[in-house]
């Protein structure tokens, strides 16, 4: 059973003509990895703010096949500008800030704290103040804050974009443990990147506020007419996975290129 419909929405702002999002319909499954891609301005960070009721759609139906009264409680999303949802004057404080509005007391808490700033390898920066971390810290407290609440679903818009590329490994490599920890949780990103797309189920394509693609990423990266048209290059990485794979290598598409090297080299 799907978890969110999206069923045939439109948005536009009010002062603006064009429509933003146009007839957009897709479902959503329990435990899906979804990566939504596309030129700026296709309307790709539009569709995540609609998700988390952040706007409101000019016409259609968001729907979410959980008590509604729990919506709220079940999404999380993750800034691309991670100091855009810092609240706490520390690490500690910003995480227990969304379990206050849970309603969880001070008892409960602080277990709670300590596990996740251990799950995203924060714990040891537990007081220090937020605006004292470095980018890939600050996502990492963030990505901490969502999974205290206990979430069915973390959308990333574009969290990866303004780190380093250490920066970007370090959180992919969260966002895949966060999945393996959590089997039934959806994740939804918002990248540019294609070698994040690699690591997702699924992969919906938007382009001037319609639906292009909705497959898989090997059918996407396969189909070079689609990838021309939005001006996509499949990653190395994938062509490296089909060229060993050729060979009798098998690479795991989610790996990192180092590990990847590691398994060609037999190191």
């Amino acid at each position: 059973m799907a978890i969110l419909e999206i069923k045939d929405i439109t948005f536009k702002y009010e002062e603006e003509k064009d429509m933003i999002i146009n007839h957009v319909s897709f479902s959503v499954e329990e435990g899906e990895f979804i990566s939504i891609v596309g030129r700026n301005g296709c309307g790709k960070s539009t569709i995540a703010k609609l998700i988390v009721n952040l706007i409101k759609p000019t016409s259609g139906e968001i729907k979410f096949n959980i008590d509604e009264k729990k919506i709220n409680k079940t999404i999380g999303y993750v800034f691309q500008n991670p100091d855009n949802q810092f609240v706490g004057n520390t690490v500690a404080d910003d995480i227990a800030f969304g379990l206050e509005n849970k309603q969880i007391n001070q008892k409960e808490m602080d277990p709670i704290i300590d596990d996740v700033l251990n799950k995203v390898d924060m714990i040891e920066f537990k007081r220090y103040e937020p605006q004292l971390l470095s980018g890939g810290q600050k996502q990492r407290v963030a990505i901490a804050s969502n999974l205290a609440l206990g979430l069915s679903m973390i959308i990333f818009d574009e969290s990866t974009s303004m780190l380093d590329p250490k920066g970007k490994e370090e959180i992919n490599k969260l966002i895949k443990l966060v999945r393996e920890e959590n089997p039934k949780m959806i994740v939804i990103q918002i990248t540019h990147s294609m070698d994040e797309v690699l690591n997702s189920d699924r992969v919906i394509a938007l382009d001037k506020g319609t639906v292009y693609f909705d497959g898989k990423p090997d059918e996407f990266f396969k189909n070079s007419a689609v990838l021309e048209y939005l001006g996509i290059s499949a990653p190395f990485k994938y062509a490296l996975f089909n060229h060993f794979k050729s060979k009798n290598i098998i690479l795991d598409i989610n790996d990192t290129y180092e590990e990847m090297r590691d398994k060609i080299y037999g190191n």
